[in-house]
């Protein structure tokens, strides 16, 4: 990164920083009677934001969402926040605190200086620039996992996002106590409120490229945007406007909702990281990018000899545990993994000899006709046994989704989501033995007329998979 970039970035972030202050802050005291979404636009647009074609909406408490006051056209500029309304990884670097953690050998993630301008500077309280953006905060963060209560936690048994919320908690205290061994005045600060700080920061950062230097920022309002998918809007730094901009993709009529896409994300991301999750996570294409974490391991009454070849095959391929995340889509990368670690797991010593000459055990391409369908069985075995894992079916779960007990934000409704998506994983390999494991051990020629006639015409994931397989196969002549 060239320093006269880095210079330029520094000048424009605190250029004007004090320009019209002192009328922002008599416009804010004036504001004092306004509801929080109106204290926030008027001191955005008091400082050269451009929001007037929206407008925020409150669903629930602590939940809000941007709507249309007017019409949009694809390729409308939706929003203009300047960059002095922007709080950066810089910022948070310049703080006190910040130079200290920069002084050590702290590997912090980017959030860290982000949560500590945000933290220090909330202290200042009406004195700081910021007030509106923080008044507009979520005061608790009931809704992320981290948060739940044990209770609340059981909606999730049999998950292994239980794990991440363990982990997620554990890291978020060593980077709480790392901090505090090096200032102890930062120990005014509960872990509680640096856990919220986390959780901020983490759901709302926004990776974006400032005159050549890459950062990531705090955005007032365009915060607020919530996800969809196909995304509807584009956002980005741009420099020549002076701010962060977010850019139709589409026509976005008059009263409707604009959203913004948070990526194409298993829920056990969003849940974890944004405290909800989608009821139906499928994309355009057909593919779900939920998955289910199921763990494989050798077959423990296989001969030694074997075993122990197998393992010093994953060995020298670097792997050291094979539990693998599966989605419904057998190209997404973990699934490949998987399929390919299950084809080694189920290999006789004939195949094994086969497959460990051509590639790296987590790269293993399908072996044959027969290896394939032990695969796919063996899969729907352990999917069995984790739907047991769960403390509820399916239909129990669409039961009471369907009785409309729980509010849709609730955190009640958002494990549903997210428990139910997993479930439907599960079933999908369930019902893939039933359908394809048979198949794989007909005949060549049979394998090819029935994928001909009923796999080729379609075009769902059951069936990107039987084509690709069978097709790789039959290439193969290995059958």
């Amino acid at each position: 990164m060239a320093e006269a970039d880095r210079t330029k970035f520094t000048e424009l972030l605190e250029s004007n920083k004090g320009l019209q202050e002192r009328k922002v802050k008599d416009d804010i005291n004036d504001m004092d009677a306004w509801d929080v979404p109106t204290r926030l636009t008027r001191w955005l647009e008091a400082n050269g934001a451009e929001l007037e074609k929206l407008r925020i909406e409150t669903y629930a408490p602590q939940v809000r969402g941007v709507h249309a006051n007017d019409t949009f056209s694809s390729g409308d500029r939706v929003m203009l926040i300047p960059l002095k309304c922007l709080i950066t990884v810089e910022m948070g670097k310049a703080t006190e605190i910040g130079q200290k953690l920069l002084n050590i050998d702290f590997a912090a993630p980017k959030h860290i200086f982000l949560m500590m301008y945000l933290l220090t500077d909330m202290e200042i309280g009406n004195g700081s620039f910021f007030k509106p953006y923080y008044d507009s905060l979520p005061v608790t963060m009931e809704n992320m996992p981290i948060f739940w209560s044990e209770e609340e936690l059981i909606w999730l048994r049999g998950s292994h996002i239980l794990n991440q919320i363990v982990e997620r908690k554990a890291a978020i205290k060593r980077d709480y106590d790392l901090i505090v061994a090096v200032d102890p005045s930062f120990a005014r600060f509960s872990l509680e409120r640096f856990s919220w700080a986390r959780m901020i920061v983490c759901s709302r950062n926004f990776g974006i490229t400032i005159n050549g230097v890459k950062t990531a920022a705090l955005v007032p309002y365009a915060d607020l945007l919530n996800h969809y998918r196909p995304r509807e809007t584009s956002w980005t730094f741009d420099d020549d406007a002076g701010g962060f901009t977010i850019t139709a993709l589409t026509s976005i009529a008059t009263g409707s909702q604009v959203y913004d896409s948070y990526g194409k994300k298993c829920n056990h991301r969003f849940l974890l990281n944004y405290g909800f999750a989608v009821q139906d996570n499928t994309e355009e294409d057909g593919r779900n990018p939920n998955e289910v974490m199921l763990p494989l391991q050798l077959f423990e009454n296989e001969s030694s000899d074997l075993f122990a070849k197998k393992t010093r095959y994953l060995h020298d391929s670097g792997v050291y545990s094979m539990h693998t995340r599966f989605s419904t889509c057998h190209a997404d990368s973990n699934t490949r993994e998987g399929l390919s670690f299950l084809r080694l797991i189920v290999a006789t010593e004939s195949e094994f000899n086969m497959l460990v000459m051509r590639t790296p055990a987590y790269a293993i391409p399908p072996v044959s006709f027969d290896n394939e369908s032990r695969v796919i069985k063996h899969l729907a075995a352990l999917a069995t046994v984790q739907l047991f894992q769960y403390g509820t079916t399916i239909e129990q779960d669409e039961a009471l989704l369907a009785s409309q007990e729980y509010p849709l934000f609730s955190n009640r409704t958002q494990a549903l989501f997210f428990i139910m998506g997993e479930k439907r994983v599960c079933i999908f390999y369930q019902q893939m033995a039933y359908d394809i494991a048979p198949l794989f051990l007909q005949p060549p020629q049979v394998i090819r007329a029935q994928v001909t006639e009923k796999y080729e015409p379609e075009d769902d994931v059951k069936s990107r998979y039987v084509d690709d397989v069978s097709a790789f196969l039959l290439s193969q002549h290995l059958e």
